[in-house]
């Protein structure tokens, strides 16, 4: 019965540590392959809110799409300057590193929570909710509550990143939201904790 009990609690420790180390290389896979813009509005305010998804519109506008090739004073000149001509005079600071992201499902892309590179663009105070997309590759929506890569888009995340990671985020044009993302949702969220 012991060596039962034990072998079990081997067998146990050996499959989540396998399971670690593949959770950990997808995560990374993922993190560096992909590149986020996030958005954040002065406050939660109507107002603020709807000012943000302006800025988005005549940022993604403005530079086709593809904020990540714009310097930091070229994204603060153009949000800048659709503020002022909505009637506000918040400031804007961009801030580029690597930030905490959420798990975020469109219609056919699932990306798991984890620390990603980003631009992000902070409307005066930027204690208000936020707007974010995938810079790189470029796969920013307009709309609100989700979207379909088209096929390009698609092609080149999958050439961006690892085809395990990339099985993981879609399949087809449908998503299945796999068990094994809360795993890595939970991995990350326990090497956060400790690092912390």
């Amino acid at each position: 019965m012991k060596h039962t009990v034990a072998f079990s609690l081997l067998a146990a420790l050996l499959v989540t540590l396998t399971w670690a180390i593949s959770s950990e290389a997808i995560s990374k896979d993922l993190s560096s392959g992909i590149v986020r813009l996030h958005i954040l509005a002065n406050s939660d305010s109507a107002e603020d809110q709807n000012l943000k998804l302006k800025v988005r519109d005549k940022l993604l506008a403005e530079s086709k799409n593809k904020p990540n090739l714009l310097t930091d004073a070229e994204i603060e000149a153009i949000c800048e300057t659709e503020i002022k001509e909505n009637g506000y005079n918040y400031a804007v600071t961009v801030q580029r590193g690597r930030f905490a992201f959420p798990r975020k499902t469109y219609d056919n892309l699932t990306l798991p929570a984890g620390t990603y590179n980003a631009v992000r663009v902070l409307i005066g105070d930027g204690e208000g909710q936020n707007w974010w997309c995938v810079m790189y590759p470029p796969l920013c929506f307009t709309g609100s509550t989700g979207g379909c890569l088209d096929a390009d888009a698609l092609n080149t995340l999958q050439h961006t990143i690892s085809p395990e990671s990339y099985a993981m985020v879609t399949e087809g044009n449908s998503i299945t939201v796999k068990p094994s993302f809360k795993l890595v949702e939970l991995w990350n969220e326990l090497k956060a904790h400790l690092n912390s």
